[in-house]
């Protein structure tokens, strides 16, 4: 009995599915538009939005020019966004506020384009694109929206992702000392500090650039030791100058004590 139940629903939902393609495709391949404007919403409404994207690019390739689409192009632009594809649905949310600033859904819009690049943020230690792709975007939905609601959530959003390109960012300066790069690792730590200067710790990275230079003065040829030395001494005087009570002096003044010693020579 509860087999033969089951037969007869499986049924009832093939005849339902099999109607619904059919309505689907006439409504498709129509001229009627106030039908696709209609079915499109439907399915938007629905969350059907895979089927709904084919029937609203249908429509806006028809009806641009003729009569505002804003509400159609938002919802294209959208469905693409609730649907998964973030690339897509942030080069048309991108497209749709910059065609149409003043629509109830610009703000909307831009809000969600930078959410596209969120969402396709990796962890830290994977290319960082996505992420600097998504500060911007925030960063110009705060510039456009500042009396937003979602300012907060903006900003907030900014913060978390500025920290994970600041993690990357240190990650991949220290790598440079690890591997014996020392004077790459100079460089790209000062970099660093220079692009986030809200890092918690400047002081132990100012420490790490001062042993590089000195390690790369120690492993340089004689012809150009002279010129590197000095080049670290200037360094650690700064750090000296900048953190006069710092615990790393210690070792940095025994690391200087050959150097002093040849300069006085």
């Amino acid at each position: 009995m509860f087999l033969r139940k089951s037969y007869i629903l499986f049924i009832v939902f093939a005849i339902l599915a099999s109607s619904c393609s059919r309505q689907y495709d006439k409504v498709f391949k129509s001229n009627d538009m106030e039908a696709k404007i209609k079915l499109a919403n439907q399915l938007y409404e629905k969350k059907k939005y895979e089927k709904a994207i084919p029937i609203y690019e249908q429509l806006l390739t028809i009806l641009k020019g003729q009569k505002s689409v804003d509400d159609i192009y938002y919802k294209y632009a959208n469905s693409h966004y609730l649907n998964g594809s973030y690339e897509l649905a942030a080069f048309y949310l991108r497209s749709f506020y910059n065609t149409y600033p003043n629509s109830e859904y610009a703000e909307q819009a831009a809000f969600d384009e930078a959410m596209c690049y969120l969402k396709q943020s990796p962890r830290y230690s994977l290319e960082q694109v996505s992420s600097q792709k998504a500060v911007d975007a925030f960063q110009d939905f705060v510039n456009r929206y500042p009396k937003s609601t979602k300012m907060e959530q903006a900003n907030a959003r900014i913060d978390e992702l500025r920290g994970k390109l600041r993690k990357k960012s240190y990650e991949s300066a220290y790598l440079y000392y690890k591997i014996g790069q020392y004077h790459a690792a100079s460089v790209a730590l000062a970099n660093f500090l220079k692009d986030y200067p809200e890092y918690e710790n400047p002081e132990k990275v100012n420490f790490i650039i001062v042993k590089a230079l000195k390690k790369y003065a120690d492993g340089s040829y004689k012809n150009k030791q002279d010129e590197r030395i000095k080049e670290e001494i200037k360094a650690y005087e700064e750090f000296k100058a900048k953190y006069p009570k710092s615990e790393y002096l210690v070792i940095l003044d025994k690391m200087q004590a050959s150097y002093n010693k040849k300069a006085k020579k």
